[in-house]
């Protein structure tokens, strides 16, 4: 197959609803984007210009540049593509996914952030997750070798002291993974413990904690503040995610004392990201997800289809067996019983144990109150 030249590409275009200034930087982060696929990663032309084109057509529905996109316009597009467009479920999901990825581009590109910077004063944003992409919301595509499901306790506990394991053999031959590892295991244990999603946890800075005066033994770890995903239509939505688990304060500040400044050496001094990359900046959600497979890997959990949100799973389901569904539902931000529901996984064995249990408590406490019905 003849290889196309990188500069003989035509990007095709929308009809332009962006000031003149803003096309112009529209253009040259997506001819880079465009660029660096069809060259460093040897994408092809075709596929190339397909998402192209998409990002141009999510530009010119939302009628704003890329470092103003909103998750509100994206669901507005997706509402689009799917009721008015009516495009099949894959060619939907495939749209959002080119807009995934290219808000990775742009977030991790140093330049472009610093054009943006300098012109408008803002910083580009991934606007994509779990929960605003088809993946996660369209009920009736999930099936069952694609629905999440939650690990078990045995599982949660493999996971963790393998990374463990593996940071401190990293560490022992001074691997350039030791520092990645150190910081994943605080990354993806306090999404357990926190129950947040991926784009939550990416989210937080250093001051996103705030202490708990119903519980000083967990000192300045007594919350976590979330913005997380709102109702359709109402943007991102705070809360107060409260600490449950005792050992949370002090893993995040061996992580924030110890590990976190190894990724200050490139950083803006004034960076905040609570996990950074290695380059110095916050850490991104395809950058997270990748962590997550290798750290399954690494323990022997790989091929089961785990991702980061399996952890939101677990989060509900083992808290569903300390607390009350309410208590879960306000601590996960869903809006009602039924959503929280929906993400417990609790086995048949133990709801029978359950069962069991109480039936038996009943009929011993009817005995003890009258005994003449004592065998």
């Amino acid at each position: 197959m003849a290889r196309h030249s990188i500069r003989s590409v035509a990007l095709p275009s929308a009809a332009s609803v962006l000031s003149p200034e803003d096309q112009r930087l529209f253009d040259a982060i997506v001819g880079a984007w465009a660029q660096r696929r069809m060259g460093a990663l040897r994408h092809h032309t075709k596929s190339v210009t397909r998402d192209a084109s998409i990002v141009r057509d999510f530009a010119a529905h939302s009628a704003l540049p890329p470092w103003a996109w909103t998750e509100d316009a994206f669901d507005a597009w997706c509402q689009h593509l799917a009721h008015d467009r009516r495009l099949q479920v894959s060619s939907q999901r495939h749209y959002q996914g080119a807009i995934r990825v290219f808000l990775d581009y742009l977030t991790g590109n140093v330049k472009f952030r610093n054009d943006v910077r300098a012109l408008y004063g803002r910083e580009p944003r991934q606007i994509c997750n779990d929960e605003n992409c088809i993946p996660h919301n369209v009920e009736n595509e999930r099936s069952t070798r694609h629905e999440r499901r939650a690990l078990t306790h045995g599982e949660i506990e493999r996971l963790f002291e393998g990374i463990r394991k593996a940071s401190l053999e990293a560490g022992r031959f001074h691997g350039k993974d030791f520092n990645p590892l150190r910081r994943d295991n605080a990354l993806f244990y306090l999404i357990y413990t926190g129950g947040l999603r991926i784009s939550e946890a990416l989210g937080l800075n250093v001051a996103s904690f705030e202490s708990n005066p119903n519980q000083p033994a967990l000192g300045a770890f007594g919350f976590i503040h979330v913005w997380g995903k709102g109702s359709r239509g109402s943007g991102p939505r705070f809360r107060a995610v409260p600490v449950t688990h005792h050992d949370l304060p002090a893993m995040m500040t061996w992580y924030i004392q110890k590990v976190r400044p190894e990724f200050l050496r490139y950083a803006d001094p004034n960076e905040s990201a609570l996990f950074l990359s290695e380059r110095g900046r916050r850490l991104v959600i395809s950058s997270a997800e990748a962590r997550f497979q290798k750290c399954l890997q690494i323990c022997g959990l790989d091929g089961l289809g785990l991702t980061p949100h399996c952890l939101r799973h677990s989060s509900v389901t083992h808290e569903a067996l300390r607390f009350s569904t309410e208590a879960v539902r306000r601590k996960h931000g869903h809006s009602n019983a039924a959503v929280t529901q929906g993400y417990m996984h609790i086995p048949d064995k133990f709801v029978d144990e359950e069962i069991s249990d109480v039936i038996a408590r009943e009929i011993a406490e009817a005995l003890k109150q009258d005994p003449e019905k004592s065998p």
